[in-house]
């Protein structure tokens, strides 16, 4: 609704002792995305107009983390009257018709519940709507704790009214509790389809309550659209997770930030996924894939870690414990097990054997790796950037390449063997020697 306007409360002053923690109340996760956000993205969901946040205490931390949200309306009201509070109130929300105080540290309210508040208010042209299950709403309300809907023009009417009694009132007044009998105010509860997402998190169990409840609630939202899980409540999936129909997850993974999984895919247990982009007919197995892309059709792991930077092509094979960083796998490539590739471009359907080191750190700086179309390396090569081995070359096993290799050569970089007959005999004897002369 355009004609709307929304306030976030920030948890009042000494309110998040009962987490003993450091970190503000509402800026603890749940699910992978902060209380904070959540209300921010409840109320961006009925409106485009940007909120008020309101905090109290020390605000850096809240600070920092609006700036990330890009929300720069923010006011402490640590050491303001509601008098004051109110005039800055009064400029953030002028040419709305409605105002709604959101309280942040209610991260299970949807946006449906928020719309459906709305719709009651504007249809019943009433002045001031709470949102509770309790008939005794209005008189049983905590300080800036109620979800309360108001017309914006009774509003500053009633505060003009009581400006003077405002003077002296503290900021955590936030409730309008006194002023609600002004007039011929139009008040009224408006009671919300699912009552427990008015959950207030006040503590760390009230905090693992609704994370696995937003988690269910996740879940089931992907259920419906057509994803497999084999045991949902062990699956951990963030708010902005995209999957595509008929991928089977597995429990034990965790797929957080804007992770996007194609159609089709298999996640087998263990793996965590964070802002990646998986293509369709995927099979992932207890690995981890970070600010990377993998292609249709590509298999990956058991223990494979794909760190921040990497694309893998389609039809590719990353197998276990293989570590690939800021690096870009070509189609049908296969690096199957033990081999670290990173700041190197490997072209298509190129075979990395096994134990294969991209040697790409000189102790000052990072230094790249090419690998051309259908090259093959052999097992327990070192590839010292910056180097290129062009298409169709074949390294041999345990060699270290610091020069270029031509297209379809054979380069072999190892020194000559050499044995050394009866060498076994000739140390123990000696062995023998030193123990007789000890004795």
């Amino acid at each position: 609704m355009k004609n709307s306007v929304f306030v976030i409360i920030s948890a009042l002053q000494g309110e998040s002792s009962a987490m003993n923690s450091a970190i503000p109340l509402i800026l603890h996760p749940v699910c992978g995305r902060s209380m904070l956000r959540h209300a921010l993205a409840a109320a961006g969901c009925l409106t485009g107009n940007p909120p008020l946040v309101i905090f109290d205490g020390d605000g850096e931390a809240l600070e920092e983390h609006l700036a990330e949200a890009e929300i720069s309306d923010l006011i402490s009201v640590k050491y303001s009257t509601l008098s004051e509070w109110f005039q800055v109130l009064a400029r953030h929300s002028s040419g709305y018709e409605y105002l709604i105080q959101l309280p942040a540290n209610l991260p299970l309210l949807s946006a449906a519940a928020l719309e459906g508040l709305l719709q009651f208010t504007a249809g019943n042209q009433l002045d001031a709507v709470i949102m509770s299950e309790d008939e005794d709403a209005w008189t049983t309300i905590k300080p800036g704790h109620a979800v309360l809907c108001f017309r914006t023009k009774w509003l500053y009417d009633a505060l003009s009214i009581h400006a003077r009694q405002l003077e002296a009132m503290p900021p955590d007044a936030l409730n309008f509790k006194g002023f609600l009998e002004t007039g011929e105010a139009g008040k009224a509860i408006f009671h919300p389809p699912h009552p427990e997402e008015l959950m207030s998190v006040t503590d760390r169990i009230c905090l693992a309550e609704a994370e696995a409840r937003m988690r269910l609630r996740i879940n089931e939202s992907h259920m419906r659209k057509g994803v497999t899980f084999i045991d949902p409540s062990h699956t951990y999936i963030g708010p902005d997770v995209h999957i595509s129909r008929d991928t089977i997850i597995y429990p034990g993974n965790v797929l957080e930030g804007s992770t996007v999984i194609g159609s089709g895919c298999i996640l087998y247990p263990g793996n965590r996924l964070h802002n990646a982009l998986i293509g369709d007919k995927v099979s992932l197995q207890s690995s981890v894939v970070l600010d990377s892309s993998v292609g249709h059709e590509t298999t990956v792991g058991p223990y494979a870690y794909i760190r921040p930077g990497s694309r893998i092509g389609s039809h590719a094979r990353i197998g276990d414990f293989v570590e690939i960083k800021k690096s870009l796998v070509g189609r049908g490539s296969k690096i199957s097990h033990l081999s670290y590739v990173g700041d190197a471009e490997i072209g298509e359907n190129v075979n990395i054997g096994c134990g294969v080191v991209c040697v790409n750190y000189d102790g000052k700086r990072k230094q790249k790796v090419t690998v051309g179309d259908h090259a093959f390396v052999g097992c327990n090569v070192n590839l010292v950037a910056p180097v290129e081995v062009e298409s169709h070359a074949y390294i041999a096993a345990g060699s270290t390449i610091t020069e270029r290799v031509p297209s379809k050569a054979l380069a072999i970089a190892r020194a000559r063997q050499v044995n050394k007959e009866g060498w076994v005999d000739k140390r123990e004897e000696r062995e023998q020697k030193k123990t007789e002369e000890n004795q």
